[in-house]
């Protein structure tokens, strides 16, 4: 009786197991995807500009294949849109905005798959995108008619017999924008390798020497500014770092450029300061000296570099001029 009862208690588990198998492979059937959906949009804009967003690139590898993709578009963490093909975009207001892209199946076939890109509006007015304690508009300024607009605004302060720029020089004429969007010139300045840094300021001012740096200090917290473009945070916050800005020169991180015939690339935006002087190695008049700040040093210092090898930032200065 017992043997009986164990086989049939057995019997019963095995239908039970088989069962539940098949429920689960049932339940749990895995669809293919959908893969490679891609669009391509700028990094930086200027607010009201238009962007026509196309998808390319969706593909799938198993099933019986889709007869046309369905394309959905949000920005940021809006809903997304209706079926559209292409997708228009126009905002205008400075900020970071990211678009995604979702390639569906319309007979829901297949698991969806999505893109994305972030876009940086900016506004190259003063107070707009670049903001922060010291970054504004005052009475001692200039008008440079070679600017990214037609004309570029630039803001000055005496220090000791000099006039110093209090933003980066931003004239398009020589020189790179970051990442070879010219709507960075401004705010964010351009970058000059050495010999255009001596050509590049406006009439009337110049590239300052090593010596004229010297004489604002080698402490760093005296020069720099509490910056943020499109409210990011530009130098991160390091206590030994007290940025008090009692100069008013306002030195923000702009990084530098490494120049290239066909591909220039960026460094060290937000963490990084450097800037071209006038003066050149007594040793080898290949390499020039320039100024730099890292975004954990209180401290400004000094090196050189070949004047080809690097593309920095300018500050122009002059002698100081009554108006």
């Amino acid at each position: 009786m017992k043997k009986r009862l164990l086989l049939y208690t057995t019997l019963l588990l095995a239908v039970f197991s088989a069962f539940s198998c098949k429920k689960d492979e049932e339940t749990t059937t895995i669809k293919p995807s959908i893969y490679g959906v891609a669009f391509d949009l700028a990094t930086f804009g200027r607010p009201g500009e238009t962007f026509v967003l196309k998808p390319y690139g969706a593909f799938v590898t198993e099933g019986e294949g889709v007869e046309k993709f369905q394309y959905k578009w949000k920005v940021n963490s809006d809903a997304y849109s209706d079926p559209m093909d292409t997708f228009t975009l126009k905002v205008e207001e400075v900020g970071n905005y990211t678009i995604t892209c979702m390639a569906s199946d319309p007979d829901d076939k297949y698991y969806s798959s999505t893109s994305s890109k972030t876009i940086i509006i900016i506004d190259p007015a003063l107070g707009k995108t670049l903001t922060g304690t010291g970054i504004e508009a005052w009475d001692d300024h200039i008008i440079d008619p070679r600017g990214i607009l037609g004309e570029s605004e630039y803001y000055y302060v005496q220090i000791g017999e000099l006039d110093w720029f209090r933003n980066n020089l931003a004239w398009t004429g020589e020189g790179l924008a970051y990442e070879n969007a010219d709507v960075t010139s401004y705010p964010l300045g351009r970058y000059y390798t050495w010999d255009e840094a001596m050509e590049a300021c406006p009439e009337g001012w110049r590239l300052p020497t090593n010596e004229e740096w010297a004489f604002l200090g080698t402490e760093a917290a005296p020069l720099l500014c509490d910056a943020y473009l499109n409210s990011k945070k530009m130098w991160e916050y390091w206590p030994n770092v007290g940025r008090t800005n009692t100069t008013s020169l306002a030195l923000i991180p702009a990084g530098y450029a490494l120049p290239a015939i066909t591909t220039p690339t960026y460094k060290r935006l937000y963490d990084y300061a450097a800037f071209w002087t006038a003066s050149v190695s007594e040793d080898d008049s290949r390499m020039a000296a320039y100024r730099y700040i890292h975004v954990k040093e209180n401290e400004v210092r000094t090196t050189y570099a070949e004047k080809g090898s690097l593309a920095l930032s300018v500050r122009c200065v002059r002698n100081h001029v009554d108006d």
